[in-house]
């Protein structure tokens, strides 16, 4: 066999092995996305969830300090310190998204059903798109944008404004994903200044200090054993979910992982089922087929854009994709 098949078959093997472990990875997302939810619900009655949000953010620190410790011992540390990092300024607003995202997510899985907060969690990838041009300067074409006002559609199936009575929860859950989206964005720019692994670690230390002052208004430690073992759980969930996440797209092209990530929507329904006695009506399943639609839309657009950019790369100028 000639030369060139057999290194195109290699770089192919090679490619869908990197994808194979991104689904992977995507997968123990969705089990610490799921089991964050239920945790939170769980603690709702016990917390307020700005408390739940500050102790979780520093038991999650338990869960860091073996990277950070990791990374001092290496000859060449995977992590920088504070001092050294090259865009520190991007580092503090992103941790300050996280911490607000975090206090408005909570009080949406508080107060919706788990499956509704579910399905406005996945307008992030919507908000993510119309916000790459202005951000990371990603061009947007018509189809993708199409998507994005299709996402928003399927939000308002969701939410049926003017039918149904208007949840508070509902707009934090928007709100929350717009910061998630935002933070995505940034830790993009930062991730090339300072590597992935620097983006997580300053997350989850900002995210602690920056929650603080949400909590103090509400503060009480709790005093059942039991209470701070699902804190424990909680934070295990939410530190699994954010590392598979950063694993899953740095192995994978996002377009091949974004599908996994959508059984989050039903293994909430199935926990808000069998945990909480809730119940998933039409109007929300229809919506999130519409939402969830126009995000794999996006993710697969996406990677034939990039797919047709490699190839045309040889040949000139890569052309505009919609």
């Amino acid at each position: 066999m000639p030369a060139a098949p057999v290194k195109a078959q290699g770089a192919a093997d090679a490619a869908l092995a990197a994808n194979l472990r991104g689904a992977g990875w995507m997968l123990l997302s969705v089990l610490g996305a799921t089991g964050m939810t239920v945790f939170v619900r769980q603690l709702t009655p016990e917390l307020h969830t700005s408390m739940i949000a500050f102790l979780r953010s520093v038991v999650g620190l338990l869960f860091l300090a073996p990277l950070l410790l990791r990374s001092k011992a290496d000859a060449r540390p995977r992590i920088p310190s504070p001092f050294s990092l090259k865009r520190p300024g991007l580092h503090l607003i992103r941790g300050l998204l996280i911490a607000v995202a975090i206090n408005l997510g909570f009080y949406a899985i508080w107060t919706l059903p788990l499956a509704m907060a579910t399905i406005l969690f996945f307008l992030a990838p919507v908000f993510s798109t119309m916000l790459a041009p202005a951000m990371v300067g990603e061009h947007v074409g018509l189809r993708r944008w199409v998507a994005v006002g299709v996402g928003f559609l399927g939000a308002l199936v969701v939410l049926r404004p003017g039918f149904a009575a208007f949840e508070i929860g509902a707009a934090a859950a928007v709100a929350s994903s717009l910061c998630f989206a935002l933070a995505l964005l940034i830790g993009k720019i930062a991730a090339r200044a300072d590597g992935a692994n620097a983006v997580f670690a300053t997350s989850g230390i900002l995210s602690a200090v920056m929650t603080l002052p949400l909590a103090l208004p509400f503060w009480e430690l709790p005093s059942a054993g039991w209470v701070w073992f699902t804190l424990a759980l909680l934070a295990a969930a939410s530190s699994l979910r954010g590392y598979a996440d950063i694993r899953a797209l740095a192995a994978a092209e996002a377009s091949f992982v974004a599908p996994v990530s959508y059984l989050r929507l039903p293994a909430a329904a199935l926990a808000g089922w069998a945990l909480f006695g809730e119940t998933v009506d039409g109007w929300t399943w229809a919506g999130a087929t519409i939402v969830v639609g126009a995000a794999l839309f996006i993710a697969l657009r996406e990677r034939a854009l990039g797919r047709a950019s490699r190839r045309a790369a040889a040949a000139g100028p890569p052309a505009l994709g919609g």
